[in-house]
């Protein structure tokens, strides 16, 4: 059902108010419509996406920098920091040696998600080059962590 879901993800504009409210270099959304209303905080579909991370994404972000949180933490999730969290919206942020990283989860309507990345660079050339190919990756995975804790639950 999961891959499913995940090829009925699509790419839309970056519009998030907290996410695009300060200058960003780059910026992705993702939009998901289910089935039925959504019973799940954003915070607990991010979770459980960043806890079924593929491996080699894990390794990648390890290599950026970004390091995992106890999986018991409450104010931060894998290696970012919940700024806000609410029935609605989940506000994560993380700060790199080459880009600082804003993610947004949020309900929009009751059956559909959103998912936005923003990313400032802090070494813009390396990270441009760096980012041209990790995020490739980051695409691919967001498409299946948006896709988290849809079911018949």
């Amino acid at each position: 059902m999961k891959t499913q879901l995940a090829q009925q993800v699509r790419q839309i504009e970056a519009t998030d108010p907290i996410a695009t409210a300060q200058r960003y270099d780059y910026a992705d959304a993702f939009e998901l419509r289910l089935p039925g209303p959504d019973p799940h905080w954003p915070e607990t579909w991010i979770r459980a996406g960043m806890d079924s991370t593929p491996k080699w994404a894990e390794r990648i972000v390890w290599l950026l920098g970004m390091r995992r949180a106890p999986a018991e933490s409450t104010d931060r999730i894998g290696g970012l920091r919940i700024v806000e969290s609410g029935p609605e919206v989940i506000h994560l942020e993380t700060s790199l040696p080459l880009m600082h990283v804003v993610l947004v989860g949020r309900r929009i309507e009751p059956d559909r998600r959103t998912f936005t990345s923003v990313l400032r660079y802090r070494r813009p050339v390396l990270a441009r080059l760096v980012w041209a190919v990790v995020g490739i990756g980051h695409r691919r995975v967001a498409r299946e962590l948006i896709t988290n804790k849809v079911s018949t639950e």
